[in-house]
């Protein structure tokens, strides 16, 4: 069953991202395995109307991976698909599967990422320091005992097992405890019920008691500014969207860089990976248990801190600041909340190449990232969004970049304490802003060099995109796209 699986994974893959010329050379096996996979299990055959929560501990260094189960839950109705139990989306670093145990049929599957695989690419994790964190994968709960795999992608973006365990629906050891909190739940937006739509649960943390009022404007702003943005903006019917006032015992979030600690209920801190504006959580089962008392697809955390700040990982989590910065246009978290709703659920890469990460070589040159929305043109020479390049245009295509890599390093050298600073950065933007919104390139798909932290050899769709550039633009057409496929996956 296997040897099937990494057949239909690499026809997928080629499906998804390969010319029609190299398509037309896929191999009869794989056409055949593919045929054998796409008759697809149905979910009153396999599942109950209810969730299957597995946690388990992911530890290790760049090189190695460990994993143990720590607990498997029964938890509330099923928000997810049940009619595209095989995920055909191709997204993610891990794959999470399910098989019959009598029968070694894949019966559901599904894409994610981890703090913990973002980690292993950071100079700690490459220095051979043991970390360990607490991850969770849902799936919908089966009526008779599976075989639950962890794959992983290879140098040939083919999902590779590298963990399994089985799993008992019916055994002792499964926890059925139904979750109490003392925390407020509305649902903000209802378009229907949940295996339906896309469920959004936004939580809050370091909001104080006292602080509930503010927490609901800030819910309500950020909705709006999400499905004012394309294309959630025509797509707000497939979502429905809930949120729990989680209360935190203090106001505000950590920040281990200035020495500030703060009793927040979910976590969230700066300084993630040591880089001074990521913000993640480690209190996983914290949040995976409140969580658990409404059904969701999609989580985001919203946490109470004016400074500039958040994160994204596929299928995980994503995190957004609330306030605003002294000094700072008031437009700066808007530009967050969407961007980190475009890594989170989506998987997309972030297209900019010029701040700082902790990451090291990310991106290997030699190697197709599994984002869609960079490439390294290892597929026959053309970018994974081959069907929607704009015709005749040249690949790479040029869009001036030698003058803005140029004008960037000026701005990036500015000192605040210069006299005519304001000035300087004032020039300079518009200098940039006039490349980026040149006519010539408005609308048009190509493949534009610079992305993915690397100024070299990785390229994007377009030349300018919300995964790109710290602005209110909308996403390019294929970030649009993928956003789109992912929401059909939920409500088709």
């Amino acid at each position: 069953m296997l040897d099937l699986r990494q057949a239909f994974n690499k026809r997928s893959y080629v499906e998804h991202f390969m010319s029609e010329k190299a398509m037309k050379n896929c191999t009869a096996l794989v056409l055949l395995a593919s045929t054998l996979l796409f008759a697809k299990p149905q979910f009153e055959k396999y599942f109950e109307n209810k969730t299957l929560r597995i946690d388990y501990f992911h530890s290790g260094t760049a090189q190695t991976e460990i994993f143990s189960l720590d607990q498997v839950y029964e938890e509330g109705e099923w928000p997810g698909t049940r009619n595209q139990l095989i995920n055909n989306l191709q997204l993610g670093l891990y794959e999470a599967q399910l098989y019959d145990m009598e029968t070694s049929e894949l019966i559901f599957n599904y894409g994610f990422c981890s703090i913990f695989g973002e980690w292993q690419t950071t100079g700690e994790a490459i220095n051979g320091i043991y970390r360990t964190m607490h991850e969770t994968v849902r799936l919908p709960f089966p009526k008779k005992p599976v075989k639950f795999v962890i794959a992983k992608r290879d140098t040939n973006n083919n999902f590779m097992p590298i963990w399994s365990t089985s799993v008992d629906p019916n055994s002792r050891f499964v926890n059925r405890e139904k979750k109490q909190h003392p925390f407020k739940i509305i649902k903000d937006i209802d378009n229907g019920l949940p295996f339906e739509k896309v469920d959004l649960l936004i939580m809050g943390d370091g909001y104080a008691k006292n602080e509930r009022k503010k927490f609901r404007r800030d819910i309500k702003h950020y909705i709006n500014v999400l499905f004012e943005s394309p294309p959630f903006s025509s797509r707000k019917q497939d979502f429905n969207v809930w949120s729990i006032e989680v209360i935190s015992g203090q106001s505000g979030i950590d920040e281990p860089r200035r020495n500030i600690w703060k009793d927040n209920a979910l976590g969230s801190t700066f300084n993630s990976f040591d880089i001074e504006r990521y913000v993640l959580t480690m209190e996983n089962r914290r949040i995976r248990d409140i969580a658990s008392i409404v059904p969701y697809d999609a989580l985001y955390i919203l946490f109470n801190a004016s400074r500039y700040g958040g994160g994204g990982i596929y299928n995980c989590i994503a995190t957004c600041y609330t306030g605003q910065p002294e000094n700072a246009p008031d437009w700066w978290s808007d530009y967050v909340f969407v961007h980190e709703f475009g890594h989170s659920f989506a998987g997309l890469a972030d297209e900019y190449y010029s701040a700082e990460v902790a990451y090291n070589d990310m991106y290997p040159l030699h190697l197709e990232p599994w984002e869609p929305n960079i490439t390294t043109l290892q597929m026959d020479g053309q970018p994974k969004w081959y069907n929607l390049l704009t015709p005749g245009l040249a690949i790479p295509t040029d869009w001036g970049k030698v003058t803005f890599d140029s004008l960037s390093g000026v701005r990036r050298s500015l000192s605040h304490s210069d006299a005519d600073y304001a000035k300087k950065k004032e020039s300079l933007a518009a200098q940039i802003n006039a490349i980026l919104d040149a006519d010539e390139l408005k609308g048009v798909v190509g493949c534009f060099e610079g992305g993915g932290y690397s100024s070299e050899g990785i390229y994007r769709p377009s030349i300018n995109c919300r995964m790109f550039s710290k602005s209110v633009v909308e996403f390019c057409p294929v970030c649009q796209n993928t956003i789109e496929r992912v929401i059909d996956y939920y409500i088709k």
